[in-house]
């Protein structure tokens, strides 16, 4: 499944699909773009796409019995 930040936003048919697979993030990142600046705007979705995109880190411990 595609996360948010997989569509391709100048693509209005993904818009679109995007839209309604997430509407409420949506609806977020709309309102979100009227209060920022363009700028800060790409710098917090940038930076939002990013830690989505990070896979977490694999536990690379073992579990040991204590004796």
């Amino acid at each position: 499944m595609k996360s948010f930040y997989d569509y391709d936003v100048d693509n209005p048919a993904e818009r679109q699909e995007r839209y309604a697979t997430y509407p409420a993030l949506s609806k977020f990142h709309m309102a979100l773009q009227d209060e920022l600046t363009d700028d800060e705007y790409q710098t917090y979705y940038e930076s939002e796409k990013q830690l989505v995109q990070q896979k977490p880190a694999v536990n690379n411990l073992q579990s040991q019995w204590i004796n």
